[in-house]
């Protein structure tokens, strides 16, 4: 019964993988492009966080004074 099972698992893997394998090659070539632009844009990341906590307070009392508003 597990040979079975297995042998049909293969039988619907093996299409997928052919379909599979041509998106990988047009990927990858991607890839090497995305890679340069990650260590750009790690930095960054840095510099936002931050920035991103202070906003963070702001963005509730906005929301605050929005729905304070609306209720007038």
């Amino acid at each position: 019964m597990f040979f079975y099972l297995e042998v049909s698992l293969n039988s619907e893997v093996e299409p997928l993988n052919s379909e599979v394998e041509p998106l990988n090659s047009e990927v990858e070539p991607l890839n090497s492009e995305v890679a340069p632009l990650n260590s750009e844009v790690a930095p960054l990341n840095s510099e936002v966080a931050p920035l991103n906590l202070e906003v963070a307070p702001l963005n509730s009392e906005l929301e605050d004074q929005k729905f304070k508003t609306r209720n007038f």
